[in-house]
């Protein structure tokens, strides 16, 4: 028997899909019959399966295709054939994620022009450098009317970048965090509440600096993943292996890896314009893996979540609240 067996959760999942290879079959095996086994985790996972019938690590990701259908899914009829096709000729493509809830509105503030949408609203956007944006649900990008490429943004939005080696395109969130396309796509999160925020690549090259965090400039290439601890400021770079979870959100879906209740509900809360309010602290700390189409109801989703951890819920109607205790 052995007791030092280390198995990842794909694995797990892989097994209870009844997906898993030969290999990988056995060494859950064993690992089920191993001092280090992890019947906690082993059982929520297999509930989540058993409800969902969805495997989140299964899926297979073709940038390209994703890039092709997203644009094809929110850009207008009558400009759908002429847009795509002039502005699919720029190279460099970014994915920010940077989820603050915000009301839909374009303005136009002295030198300051910002384009806003609500919830569940997408947008469409060129920008005067050639750049071309498309803005998610509650998302929001501000810019000087003579620097199109200086972009501050809040929310999700993907951005198909104009080359222009001379004027370099760069994005910076709330606090202060900066990434620099350099013929790229890449994904931020930022949450406000979470006490983290992360960078993944997907291809080509960013640089990411920090005003209030670090010194260092951050060099990132494909798949690389940094992650920045708020509290201290210190970043950790790792190297993603399953990409799906950063484009979730072009496949129409809600996808989370090994997230806190607490992060989820930030999701949630940007996504379905729910709000999810803790009573029980060692539930909003309870991680989960899991996938959801974006059209399905808050309250299957919990019950969906209820399956693998024991909490209850319930809803304030008059202020749409969800309490989870």
């Amino acid at each position: 028997m052995k007791d030092n067996l280390v198995v990842k959760e794909t694995e797990i999942w892989a097994y209870v899909s009844q997906s898993a290879d030969e290999a990988t079959r056995i060494k859950v095996e064993d690992w089920k019959s191993s001092e280090g086994f992890d019947e906690g985790l082993f059982n929520s996972i297999q509930k989540l399966y058993e409800v969902t019938q969805k495997n989140p690590f299964e899926d297979t990701v073709d940038i390209e295709e994703e890039k092709t259908k997203f644009f094809a899914s929110v850009a207008p009829t009558s400009r759908k054939s002429k847009g795509i096709q002039k502005y699919l000729k720029y190279a460099a493509a970014v994915v920010l994620f940077i989820s603050i809830a915000s009301i839909a509105y374009h303005s136009f503030s002295g030198n300051y022009i910002t384009i806003e949408t609500g919830y569940g609203e997408e947008r469409e956007v060129a920008l005067p450098d050639g750049s071309v944006v498309w803005l998610n649900a509650a998302s929001k990008i501000s810019y000087r009317e003579d620097a199109p490429r200086t972009i501050q943004l809040n929310g999700e939005v993907f951005f198909e970048v104009a080359k222009d080696k001379a004027h370099p395109f760069t994005v910076e969130t709330s606090d202060h965090v900066i990434v620099k396309a350099l013929g790229t796509s890449f994904n931020v999160k930022a949450y406000p509440e979470s006490a983290y925020l992360e960078t993944t690549l997907l291809t080509g090259k960013v640089e990411v600096s920090s005003k209030n965090y670090f010194k260092e400039k951050i060099i990132m290439l494909p798949n690389d993943h940094v992650k920045i601890i708020r509290t201290d400021g210190k970043p950790l770079k790792t190297v993603i292996k399953n990409r799906q979870t950063v484009l979730a959100w072009k496949e129409g879906k809600i996808r989370f890896e090994n997230m806190s209740f607490k992060n989820i509900a930030n999701d949630l809360s940007n996504q379905l314009n729910v709000k999810l309010v803790f009573g029980n602290e060692k539930i909003a700390n309870s991680k989960f893996t899991a996938v959801f189409d974006k059209s399905t109801p808050i309250e299957e989703i919990l019950e969906v979540l209820k399956a693998s951890k024991n909490f209850k819920y319930n809803q304030n109607q008059e202020n749409n609240e969800w309490m989870i205790k």
